[in-house]
């Protein structure tokens, strides 16, 4: 029953750890869309206050076409994440494989 309970609360642990990879893998595609949108004059604060005030601004009925909206930036960096992860994983191959090759010269 112990080892049980030890297996459990390693998955949760490590549900966690995934959730807040996942939360900051998320800021940085929502920080990175961002600098896109105000190019050279990017800056946190700017994004936030921009943000802040297009969305007190806006009607209900704005807010809600956004929401309904929001699904597209969740898919498409969704993409970009596995995009991501293939190249991080095949770089990491390809570099395996260099030391391999120096290793064995």
């Amino acid at each position: 029953m112990k080892d049980k309970l030890t297996h459990i609360e390693t998955k949760i642990s490590q549900l966690k750890q995934k959730k807040e990879r996942i939360q900051t893998q998320q800021a940085l595609l929502l920080m990175r869309e961002a600098q896109k949108i105000f190019q050279g004059e990017f800056s946190p604060d700017v994004a936030l206050k921009v943000l802040k005030e297009y969305w007190n601004g806006a009607s209900e009925a704005q807010r809600e076409e956004w929401k309904k909206r929001a699904g597209s930036f969740l898919s498409s960096s969704h993409k970009t994440h596995k995009a991501a992860e293939n190249r991080n994983s095949t770089s990491q191959q390809s570099r395996k494989a260099e030391v391999s090759h120096h290793e064995h010269s």
